[in-house]
Order: structure tokens, then C-alpha cells, then sequence
């Protein structure tokens, strides 16, 4: 069966209204609606007093990544105490460990707290070009259901669209297998595991989450892992009904909790760096072998057992996985892959053939193709993904990218972290992203509005070319410091055609937020509007 046929219609548990899209022109437009986008348009609205904000989502849902990964089992792995918006933290979570169900419920809680309902569902952007004449991006926006496609014009345009949405290409062909196959993030509810032979492709975080639930129900399960994980004992957070109640109504707790959880996990990052990391990265083989040592079958010791630096992939913390491999009815077939199927038949690399009547696809996201499939172009008609591909993925601040004006990349290249949470980093970009827009949001104000009329462009503001070469400098001379590229790479972090780390930041996030709230305002370059005064720039008042 053809992994394309019979997918599920993402965003189907709930019902949304999609916002009304009737003007042809708005201030700002933010691209998807998963956590980076909410916090984009709530703050939009909140620190910078903007109402004309329109949010194109291509789902059915808001939540991004917690939206189209519903399989059983997914969870964060970042305590929600900090896995929550800064402007509306879970300190009501039942648990610091929260499963995907209960992240969308919380999403769902923070778009009616903040009635954010300027979402228009089941629509994307295709492209999006900026034009110097007027000082405007041009959008085409198609809708998902109809394939009508609508033109758009905006000031301001903010992308973020999540990397791990698009699946990676299965290794075989699915339309030579007789039964189910689809991809961890296209979860099949309609197709039941019970008493199934089932084949789960992959060893990464969803793999481990998975396994432990679906070996319940199974016949059989047979997991085929090419690359060898770290899998560790969770850390412990302060957690319990007590503690919850505590932060929930005693004033201050909750913020004084989240710092240190904040904290804590950033202590985690220094077994990173290749030289002061090393003896953490000690610890942590003796602490990972104890562990393994405590849950998982002896006939799995050596399967299991690291065969890389430590910290060169992301850790993932053990929910069961361990444990699971012990059951009758579960096999791992280690340092293997896919190579090819027939029928109800499964082919690997090492000559060994499974019987399966189900494929569960663990295999990751198409997190180097920028965008996929958006295109964006600059006014020389220069593609965003080409300019990329070429310089080795240079931006600024993984927010902005040269000669593309009023354009901001929120979780955009070389902004994720290994070891922390992506919405505290989405709110460090859009403290910066906040600093530059203030000047072009106070021209449109005033009425200078530009867009062509009388040969005046709108306001626009930039980074020089100077100051991203710069900041891309620094960024490559710390990257060799980490853990990462050592060795070519081994991990989805790593580009293996450049052996260069376009994914994470190689600096800590407290650095992270430092760079993002007190900007040097002299790398930017501001069009038919004022450079901001350096006073907001030295206390970080945007």
C-alpha cells in the first residue's frame, strides 16, 4: 500500500474557525501556528499593540509538532514548568511530564486566554517575494481544501514553520507492502495494532516513546534500529499535587521553580563542548551503562551500548523503553536497515527477512530542505533555500538573513537546542525581532505607509552583510568547539553533505537571550524609517 493513501486529516479532534481572510493587504503575517507562531501573534497584539495580524496554518489545529504527532506514547521531554509560555506558564500541568494530549489541551487553553482567533486553518503560504519598489512581501496563499490560490501583500513577514512537521522518505518503496505503512507524525488512528505483526523503523525519541505502548496490544513487534541512541533515567523535577498547588497559587513559587528548572537543564549543556564536557561525558557513559544495566535485557547490553561520543546526538530520556525490550513479544534488531518489501515481507541489509502487518515509519524530518515547500524569493529573485545551500546557512541570530528586509525566522537555522526548550528560545527571537519592527510599526502609524504610492517604499529594516558575516564568524568558531561535527557527525544536527551543524546553537541560552534583548542596533539598516535609540538596546526596552 502506497504510505500516501488514507492519511489522516491533521487536526481532526478539534473544531477550529478559520479567521476571515478578506483584506489584500496586512501589516504583519505570521506563517504556521504551532508554538512559535502562537507566542509570535499573542505578543504581536500584546507588546506591540498590532491588531492587524493574519496567522495561515495548513493544519486543521494550532499546536504545531504536538499537533501532527499524535502517536501513542509522545511526550516532551522538557519538565512543562518550562515547556510553557513565559506569559502563561502550565503551573496548573498535572505533571511536569506532559504527553501530547495534555500539551494541546494547554495550547488550547492559551489560545481562549488570549483569544487568538486571527487563524486561518487549512491554508498555506506557497511563495513569498519582497519587492524594494513598494517595501512589501507578495504572497500567493493557497487553501488546502479548494486549491484556490489568493494573492496577499504584508509588511512584516514572520515564518515559523516548525522543522519537525515533514517526514523523511521511507527507505523502500510502500507500494510494494501488502499492509499499513505510515510515518510516526501521520498516525494512523483508524488502523488498530491489536494482534498485529508490526515493524518500527527507527531508534530516535518517537521510536523510543512508541515501542512501550504498542508492545501491549501486538502480536509481535520488531523494531530495526540503524543508528545506536543514548537513552538515560529522567531527571528528577520537583513534581507532585502538593508542589503543583504550590505553584499555582502561592505568588512567585512557580517563577522561582521554573528559573531553576531552567537552570538545571542548562547545566546540562557544558558535556557539549569537546574539552570541558569531557569529564560530564564520562559520567554520564558510567550513569547511562548503570542505568541500562538496571532495565534492559543482558541480551541487549551490547546492542545498546553507545557507539559515539556522548552528547553528539540528543539524549533521550527513558519512559519505558528499556523495560519494554524484555517482552515476549518484542525484538530488536540492532545496527540494521531497510532495505526493501514485498508482500507482507520485510527486507534488511543484514539478510534478515520479517513478516509484518503494519510498518511504523520513526525515521525523522526533513529538517535541512528550509521551508519545504515554501519559496521565498528577495527583489533580485534570489531563493532563501538557494542562498542557504550556498554560504553554508548563514543567518543572523537564526532570525534574519541578508538582503531579505522585514522578513524574521523564528526557530529559523542553528537556533534549537540539544538540551532545552524551543519556546523559551522562540521568546529570545521575538525580544529581538521586537527591537527592529518598533521603528517601521511607528512609521505605519504616522501614516507613511509607502506601498509604491508616489514612488515610496513602506518602511523596512535589514541586517548588513557585514554584521551577518560577522555574527556567522563567531557561530563557526564556537561550533568547533562542541561535540556535534566531531568526526564528520552523527546525528540529524549535522548536514552530512557539509559536515557542518546547521541545527543547534553553540553557545549557552542564557548567551542566547543576552544577544536577542540588548542587540547591537548598528547591524541593521532601517528603509524610510529611524534607527531605534540606543537607550532601548542597552536595558533591553523594545
Amino acid at each position: 500500500m502506497s504510505i500516501s493513501e488514507k492519511q489522516p486529516l491533521l487536526g481532526q479532534s478539534y473544531t477550529q474557525k478559520s479567521a476571515p481572510d478578506a483584506k489584500s493587504h496586512y501589516t504583519a503575517i505570521v506563517m504556521g501556528a504551532g508554538l512559535s507562531g502562537m507566542a509570535t501573534a499573542i505578543q504581536l497584539k500584546r507588546k506591540m499593540g498590532l491588531d492587524d495580524v493574519l496567522v495561515y496554518e495548513k493544519t486543521g489545529d494550532i499546536g504545531g509538532t504536538w499537533n501532527v504527532n499524535r502517536y501513542p506514547g509522545a511526550a516532551c521531554d522538557i519538565p512543562i514548568t518550562f515547556y510553557s509560555f513565559s506569559f502563561y506558564p502550565a503551573y496548573h500541568a498535572k505533571s511536569d511530564w506532559a504527553g501530547q494530549k495534555d500539551i494541546l489541551e494547554y495550547l488550547h487553553e492559551v489560545q481562549d486566554k488570549f483569544n487568538l482567533r486571527n487563524i486561518v486553518f487549512r491554508t498555506a503560504v506557497e511563495t513569498a517575494q519582497f519587492s524594494r519598489d513598494d517595501g512589501l512581501w507578495h504572497l500567493s496563499v493557497r487553501d488546502e481544501q479548494t486549491g484556490e490560490v489568493r494573492h496577499r501583500t504584508c509588511n512584516i513577514l514572520l515564518s515559523c514553520l516548525g522543522g519537525l512537521t515533514i517526514p523523511n522518505d521511507p527507505p523502500f518503496d510502500p507500494k510494494e507492502f501488502s499492509g499499513d505503512v505510515f510515518h510516526s507524525a501521520r498516525w494512523r488512528e483508524d488502523v488498530s495494532l491489536t494482534g498485529k505483526d508490526v515493524v518500527v523503523v527507527g531508534n530516535g525519541c518517537s521510536a523510543a516513546q512508541i515501542v512501550p505502548e504498542i508492545v501491549k496490544d501486538a502480536h509481535y513487534v520488531t523494531q530495526i534500529a540503524r543508528s545506536r541512541q543514548t537513552f538515560f533515567k529522567r531527571i528528577p523535577t520537583p513534581d507532585g499535587p502538593f508542589v503543583r498547588f504550590l505553584m499555582r497559587w502561592l505568588p512567585g513559587f512557580g517563577f522561582l521553580l521554573r528559573a531553576a528548572v531552567f537552570f538545571v537543564i542548562e547545566g546540562l549543556f557544558r558535556i557539549m563542548d569537546i574539552k570541558k564536557g569531557a569529564k560530564d561525558r564520562q559520567r554520564a557513559v558510567k550513569e547511562l551503562r548503570e542505568y541500562m544495566h538496571e532495565k534492559a535485557p543482558k541480551k541487549y547490553w551490547k546492542d545498546l551500548e553507545p557507539d559515539f561520543d556522548i552528547a553528539a546526538k540528543r539524549r533521550v530520556f527513558d519512559s519505558g523503553y528499556y523495560e519494554s525490550l524484555g517482552a515476549p513479544n518484542m525484538e530488536l534488531i540492532a545496527d540494521d536497515t531497510v532495505t526493501s518489501v514485498k508482500g507482507d515481507k520485510v527486507f534488511t541489509k543484514a539478510g534478515r527477512t520479517v513478516r509484518a502487518d503494519v510498518i511504523v515509519l520513526a525515521t525523522g524530518f526533513k529538517v535541512r530542505d528550509f521551508l519545504f515547500p515554501l519559496k521565498v524569493k528577495n527583489d533580485k529573485g534570489v531563493s532563501l533555500q538557494d542562498r542557504l545551500n550556498a554560504n553554508g546557512v548563514k543567518t543572523y541570530q537564526s532570525t534574519l538573513v541578508s538582503d531579505f528586509p522585514n522578513f524574521f525566522w523564528v526557530m529559523g537555522p542553528n537556533s534549537a537546542t540539544g538540551h532545552s526548550s524551543v519556546l523559551f528560545t522562540s521568546e529570545c527571537q521575538l525580544n529581538l525581532v521586537f527591537h527592529l519592527i518598533r521603528p517601521i510599526l511607528n512609521e505605519l502609524r504616522r501614516g507613511n505607509a509607502g506601498g509604491g504610492k508616489d514612488g515610496k517604499p513602506a518602511p523596512y529594516v535589514e541586517v548588513t552583510p557585514e554584521a551577518e558575516d560577522r555574527y556567522y564568524a563567531v557561530l563557526r568558531a564556537e561550533m568547533k568547539k562542541k561535540i556535534w561535527e566531531k568526526d564528520g557527525g552523527v546525528s540529524w544536527y549535522v548536514d552530512q553533505k557539509t559536515g557542518l551543524c546547521t541545527t543547534l546553537f553553540p553557545f549557552s541560552q542564557v548567551v542566547f537571550w543576552r544577544w536577542c534583548t540588548f542587540p547591537r542596533l548598528g547591524d541593521f539598516k532601517w528603509t524610510k524609517a529611524s534607527q531605534p535609540g540606543a537607550w532601548r538596546s542597552y536595558l533591553g526596552w523594545y
